[in-house]
């Protein structure tokens, strides 16, 4: 079976330092997508129990680093397809399907199965597999939570807001998954040094013949609280009265 797992390498969120309402970006470390190890880790699932080949398909939009790709190739994925270079940077889901279905054609690869997180832990437009599907004119399942290979389909399990559903989904497709689908394997120091020797090809974006709308990226600020810095001072009764105040004043209570 021909498997697809799509990665994206983000900034660490959880490390990233501010000053005031500026996020400094470009000072917080690089990781895989924190959804996209729940995609590698089902793709993988799926190999070893139907045999195949995983290729982790990274489009390079931003950040990058050798390390972590060896991460995500180490925890099963058998070769890696890269699409790099300056037209691919930046924030465009429809550009970056664009360049993995491309990619895949001048690649030869043929897949039975794409697989996506659902969203990426930077931008989670949840775009990208619904667009991958419709360039590639492919059946899409998104938020699967649970998902069976059976005679040539897909059995999954959509969790939505209001509940769940169960689709059967034809092969060739493409789905998202949630992080509920999955624990992913954290791979050894000996695997991620075993992975250096897969198979890598990297494409130059430039050669893919790309056609896409512009966005542009402005600016991102971090959300910033302003506090009311009132001290309240005076007896237990006028502090809660006045407290009171204050919450009718903002509209809290009535």
């Amino acid at each position: 079976m021909e498997i697809v797992a799509c990665a994206k390498l983000v900034y660490d969120e959880t490390q990233m330092p501010a000053e005031g309402d500026r996020l400094l970006v470009d000072q917080a470390p690089v990781k895989i997508s924190d959804i996209d190890r729940n995609a590698i880790e089902e793709a993988v699932r799926i190999k070893e129990e139907l045999g195949g080949r995983v290729t982790l398909a990274v489009v390079v939009t931003g950040p990058f680093d050798e390390t972590i790709l060896k991460e995500a190739l180490a925890m099963g994925a058998d070769r890696a397809l890269l699409v790099e270079g300056e037209i691919v940077k930046g924030h465009n889901p429809y550009r970056t399907a664009l360049a993995i279905v491309k990619a895949l054609e001048r690649d030869g690869t043929k897949p039975d199965l794409i697989v996506c997180g659902e969203g990426s832990s930077d931008q989670y437009s949840c775009a990208l597999p619904a667009m991958i599907a419709e360039i590639m004119s492919l059946p899409v399942a998104t938020f699967v939570g649970r998902l069976e290979v059976k005679d040539n389909k897909l059995i999954v399990e959509r969790y939505l807001e209001g509940g769940s559903e169960v689709l059967e989904v034809p092969l060739p497709a493409v789905i998202s998954v949630t992080s509920e689908i999955n624990e992913p394997r954290i791979p050894t120091v000996l695997q991620i040094m075993k992975a250096g020797k897969k198979e890598k090809n990297s494409v130059d974006a430039s050669e893919l013949d790309l056609r896409f709308p512009t966005i542009d990226l402005v600016e991102i600020r971090a959300y910033v609280r302003e506090r009311r810095r009132e001290r309240i001072e005076g007896s237990v009764e006028e502090v809660v009265n006045r407290i009171v105040e204050v919450l009718e004043e903002k509209g809290v209570i009535r």
